[in-house]
């Protein structure tokens, strides 16, 4: 990261989906930005703040992230999913050279250092190739990019229900594949849903209730979900 020249360090960037392939800390109180246009720039704030920002910015709420990745079973290095949006991370969220990187920019990936690393291929603007060596192991840097297209999959799956539901897509019900296919997203949406208020109901409650009651309410709370 030092041996990099830096093309503006500057505190009028902000990242979205569209205009960054990857974001790091650089240091503990400045992030590193790789831009689509192949541009290096540095941010003035933390990388946790310029994550904040992001997750505000696309409506990714973390109870939502958790109740997201809770259901396909995966506890640690949850990225920041928005459907075939995707801001994976390359290891745990807590190590400090853990790469956030826009998963539909991920051209090609392998493992190097006997797969302890991984160097990564990245498309940019003008068919731009970035390749970048990430401190990290190959088994973890693909498990959690397989963690993000399930959880962008359960995503994409209630959309496909709430269209439906609202009208916006009709399903026949003729088509039994297609029909019990629905099905399932229905259940999935359901599911999604008591998860979200499970995780806000233990944020509320944690610090006031014992183990037993909480347990309880939640269990009131999937009654009133699915009745």
């Amino acid at each position: 990261m030092s041996e990099l020249v830096l093309d503006e360090e500057t505190n009028g960037f902000r990242p979205n989906w569209d205009n960054i392939i990857l974001m790091t800390a650089y240091d503990k109180d400045r992030t590193f930005i790789l831009t689509w246009d192949g541009r290096y720039l540095v941010l003035p704030r933390p990388i946790g703040t310029v994550l904040e920002q992001f997750a505000q910015d696309n409506d990714i709420a973390d109870y939502e992230r958790q109740a997201l990745y809770d259901m396909i079973g995966v506890h640690k290095g949850r990225g920041y999913i928005a459907g075939h949006n995707r801001l994976v991370p390359t290891c745990g969220t807590t190590n400090d050279g853990v790469v956030y990187y826009v998963a539909r920019r991920l051209a090609g990936r392998e493992a190097i250092a006997g797969g302890q690393m991984v160097e990564a291929s990245f498309r940019g603007r003008k068919h731009q190739l970035f390749r970048v060596v990430i401190d990290t192991s190959y088994k973890t840097f693909m498990n959690l990019l397989e963690a993000a297209d399930q959880a962008a999959g359960v995503q994409l799956d209630i959309l496909e229900w709430r269209m439906h539901s609202y009208r916006v897509r009709k399903v026949n019900k003729r088509d039994n594949v297609r029909f019990y296919a629905m099905y399932g997203r229905r259940v999935k949406s359901r599911d999604l849903r008591r998860r979200w208020m499970m995780m806000l109901v233990r944020r509320v409650i944690r610090d006031y209730c014992t183990e037993e009651e909480c347990k309880e309410i939640e269990r009131l709370i999937k009654h009133y979900i699915e009745k």
